[in-house]
């Protein structure tokens, strides 16, 4: 070095200017900081001109690749207040951290190798480094240059099977994946060992050249765990790579311009799987997979970003990623239902998971989807079209079966959804439901054995709601009343036949039956004709008169004993799908659509791309820019790797440079060198 240049160390305090600068880490001097390389753009000269007064320093006055000498004096007591207020002040311009940068940059790759003392200094240049990081990591190109500085100083010894520890955290190293990465994933393919689900997930995250959208970023914790469910969905303990052409050559392309691209010896054979097409696109598959679940919740946080774990927000996310603040109160509330059955306000209910205000109908929906994957049942059975709770209307949660969602949309079910319907409201019409109806009409369900078990335990929820909650006789006939005078009775005769499907009809029974025939506008009387025919097996769609009711059948006491068999139970299904089909339009529940809220939150667009290229020859062209210089064999490794032809695939990125920048990225044919003036360019 020049002798009339001298490095200041670290904490020697020099003036120039008029401006006392405390920090040292600087080049001063007035001669080359090497007489046979490019000027020291960070050199401090004395004897340049230096403009008077304070210069806002957050103005920009620097262009790319600006040297001390080269910028105007203005610029130049800019820089300088800088450093003497501790290279600190967020609001500077990102061009005055560059040309302090590009000093260190020196230090490190010409003095340290010549000079203990500058040698010694490495671990304090690293610390300034990483302060400088948080406070000006907000620029991406210092934080692309800062980052792979710090990376490629680390690298100086690596473990033998550096993946059997955590992958590295995913850190911004602008186009580039984090080399402790690389060198990890290139020793699992040369080991022919799996990739975990960790390792994939960063480099899922790492690489640019696999496509990611606003939810990514968006929803980190559940990306992150949906991406390793479903890694491990489709390749069980890991991926095998394939052991690819190009070898691993840790490059750091300084931010200097008066330095040549640093590279990093000993890492042996490793192959770069960064060049490997097969893999990331499998990982690209999981990514859009995921991203795709995790769109309506991140479209909930774009509007809500404080509160990502309010029930609104959580019913956009599939029950296994909910928070688990969330899971344990669900797993509290299965706990206490166990096998039977709990009661409460709908907004009790909702108020345990935390919502936030009141619940739309599709958000009501989505929470009994949620509710039914942990096999819990609700009634009022959004599910099948019921309207929604309000927050003060009494619901039931009970312990499903797995057939409970498939088929309780079947007639049969119908049916008997109505007969409770009409049996609970008439149960009520005198002001009170006594404990011994609520037990017959429990009972009723209990003996449905055409129906399943899944169905019977859903009828009893609904018979709770329905006792605590009745509709009106009137409100019931009101329905009633567009049916024609033979429908009533078909319904009528079916109650009857229902009845009877235990084998035994009691008074209380034939009672209640009574008032339900008196509902339905039809004679009480023909109340015993009907289970005179339902008892003998014959089918009550023929109605029998008055007149031909056996004497037997005159007092409901002696209707007892009938035995069940499969004909019946086979009949009764029959009937109970013509009461469902003129029932239909009767009893459907009003149901509200609401329109979707439009989704003003705004989604990023897919940053894989580069300049218009696809996604192999986007992935190709930042491969091709970590190194300033390549051999043809190299190139023709890569390309292999990724399944592209070298002349076609050059071709094809210079033209899309030509066309955006007006110059070429690549230079020369064996070597192939980088274009230095196109770096600053691209959008990597």
């Amino acid at each position: 070095m020049d002798e009339k240049v001298r490095w200041i160390p670290a904490g020697e305090l020099v003036e120039v200017a008029g401006e006392k600068i405390p920090g040292g880490m600087i080049y001063v001097g007035t001669g080359r900081a090497d007489r046979y390389a490019a000027p020291e753009p960070s050199l401090i000269n004395p004897k340049l001109k230096v403009a008077r007064g304070v210069v806002d320093i957050a103005e920009r006055l620097t262009g790319y690749w600006s040297s001390y000498d080269s910028i105007s004096a203005e610029a130049r007591r800019a820089y300088l207040q800088w450093l003497s207020s501790g290279r600190k002040a967020p609001h500077a311009n990102i061009g005055y951290v560059f040309l302090f940068f590009y000093g260190l940059e020196r230090r490190v790759f010409v003095d340290a190798k010549s000079d203990p003392n500058a040698a010694s200094e490495i671990a304090s240049i690293v610390s300034e480094v990483e302060r400088l990081l948080v406070i000006y990591g907000g620029s991406g190109s210092f934080s692309n240059y800062a980052g792979r500085f710090l990376a490629f100083l680390r690298m100086g010894e690596t473990p033998p099977r550096s993946y059997l520890a955590p992958p590295p955290e995913n850190q911004a190293y602008g186009y580039e994946m984090p080399i402790e990465l690389r060198i990890g994933l290139g020793q699992l393919a040369t080991d022919k060992q799996r990739v975990p689900a960790t390792w994939a997930l960063s480099w899922a995250l790492a690489d640019h050249s696999i496509g990611k959208r606003t939810p990514v970023s968006r929803c980190q914790d559940a990306f992150a765990a949906l991406f390793k469910i479903k890694y491990e969905q489709l390749h069980g303990d890991g991926m095998v790579l394939p052991l690819n052409k190009t070898r691993l050559k840790l490059q750091y392309n300084a931010a200097s311009a008066a330095l040549p691209a640093q590279t990093l010896e000993g890492f042996g054979d490793i192959p770069d799987v960064t060049a490997t097409s097969t893999p990331r696109k499998k990982l690209q598959q999981i990514v859009d997979e995921c991203t795709t679940e995790l769109e309506p919740y991140s479209r909930y946080l774009g509007r809500n970003p404080d509160t990502p774990d309010a029930l609104e927000g959580l019913l956009q996310l599939p029950i296994m990623l909910w928070p688990a603040a969330a899971r344990a109160e669900l797993d509290a509330l299965k706990q206490r239902i166990g096998d039977g059955m709990v009661v409460m306000s709908f907004g009790e209910l909702a108020g345990r998971l935390r919502s936030a205000g009141a619940l739309s109908r599709d958000k009501v929906i989505a929470l009994a989807r949620a509710l039914e994957s942990l096999h819990i049942g609700i009634e009022p059975d959004v599910l099948a079209g019921s309207k929604t709770p309000k927050a003060e209307d009494t619901v039931a949660l009970f312990a499903t079966q797995i057939e409970d969602g498939d088929l309780r949309a079947s007639p049969a079910y119908n049916a008997a959804s109505v007969t409770l319907d009409l049996a609970s409201a008439v149960a009520a019409a005198d002001g009170d439901t006594s404990p011994e109806e609520i037990m017959l009409l429990s009972r009723h369900v209990d003996s449905w054995n055409h129906l399943s078990g899944a169905h019977r335990k859903r009828l009893k929820a609904h018979l709770r709601l329905q006792l605590n909650q009745p509709p009106t006789l009137q409100s019931l006939k009101k329905k009633l009343e567009p049916l024609a005078s033979s429908a009533k009775r078909t319904v009528a005769a079916f109650l009857a036949h229902l009845a009877q499907a235990d084998g035994e009809v009691s008074p209380a029974e034939v009672k209640l039956l009574e008032r339900v025939y008196k509902a339905l506008q039809l004679d009480s009387q023909l109340l015993y004709g009907d289970l005179h025919v339902a008892a003998s097996g014959a089918s009550t769609s023929t109605a029998p008169t008055v007149a031909s009711i056996p004497p037997s059948f005159a007092s409901p006491a002696s209707v007892t004993g009938f035995a069940l068999d499969h004909d019946r139970i086979a009949q009764l299904q029959r009937e109970t799908e013509q009461v469902s089909a003129l029932l239909a339009q009767v009893f459907v529940d009003e149901q509200i659509v609401e329109p979707e809220e439009p989704d003003n939150s705004g989604a990023l667009d897919d940053t894989s791309s580069i300049c218009g290229l696809d996604a192999d020859h986007s992935a190709f062209l930042r491969l091709l820019v970590s190194r300033m210089e390549w051999s043809r064999e190299e190139l023709e490794a890569v390309a292999s790797d990724m399944d592209l032809m070298l002349d076609g695939a050059l071709e094809h990125i210079n033209d899309m440079a030509f066309e955006h920048f007006d110059m070429p990225i690549t230079e020369g044919e064996d070597p192939l060198e980088i274009n230095p003036d196109i770096m600053g360019k691209l959008p990597l």
